[in-house]
């Protein structure tokens, strides 16, 4: 059984999201849709019509803003984001995978098909992701490796590629997850740099899992200037490198 979440913090592509959502190919009773909403009350309405509509047999939405920060700038935001996933923990029912998506990509029809295949072959993997890019107004992959899982001070988007490949971590846009691993994992940000999907996936590693991008699972990222896809963008990379105790980021 899986457990879609989708975080909804903006109804720019609310309709679109949900659609691909539906469409998606699998099993509208094993699979379940839970939709947590950070946002004003219309929002929360708008999302709720949408989930209730929607086609699975097993559905919910939530809108919860009590105890979390107001929206601010980027630190705020992640410690926001650190929050949502600490209450979703005490929310999501019985699953035995949670598939984690975001409120601007959409995803190929066949991607829990895939991922659920991936993890058919690697049954210890921490998580498997979809491949997406745009961050920052940077075309790069939002996948990444470190130079040292254990005290990281380089940390770098990685480059094109095919297959399926090792990752020491990714976002949150499409990402498979065993409900054990989301479970035990305690979400914070990644040393005030990057979010908690960052510092997730390198605390997974350091568990002695490993962590994986299937590079066939090509999403889109939406954004108000139109799609950010593979077939329209150069891919790049960066890089985030610690001196001291400060942060720098770089194209490479």
């Amino acid at each position: 059984m899986v457990t879609i979440v989708l975080l909804v913090s903006r109804d720019t592509f609310l309709n679109r999201i949900f659609a691909n959502i539906d469409m998606l190919e699998a099993d509208s009773e094993t699979t379940s849709l839970l939709v947590y909403v950070d946002g004003d009350t219309e929002l929360y309405q708008k999302a709720r019509n949408l989930t209730v509509n929607s086609r699975f047999v097993n559905k919910l939405c939530i809108y919860r803003r009590k105890g979390l920060p107001n929206v601010g700038n980027i630190r705020s935001r992640r410690k926001r984001i650190t929050d949502i996933h600490t209450e979703i923990k005490g929310i999501i029912q019985d699953c035995d995978y949670i598939l984690l998506l975001e409120d601007d990509t959409t995803i190929p029809l066949n991607t829990l098909k895939i991922l659920l295949a991936d993890y058919a072959d690697y049954p210890y993997a921490g998580f498997i992701s979809g491949v997406e890019l745009g961050r920052w107004g940077y075309t790069h992959i939002g996948a990444w490796r470190v130079n040292d899982i254990y005290n990281p001070s380089q940390i770098t988007s990685t480059p094109a590629s095919t297959g399926l490949e090792e990752i020491d971590a990714a976002g949150f846009y499409c990402c498979l997850i065993k409900r054990d691993n989301y479970m035990k994992s305690k979400f914070e940000p990644f040393d005030n740099i990057l979010g908690p999907d960052v510092n997730f996936g390198i605390k997974l590693r350091q568990s002695g899992l490993k962590n994986y991008v299937d590079n066939s699972i090509k999403c889109k990222h939406l954004t108000k200037r139109g799609e950010i896809t593979f077939l329209n963008s150069d891919i790049i990379q960066v890089q985030f490198s610690k001196e001291g105790d400060k942060w720098s980021m770089k194209q490479l």
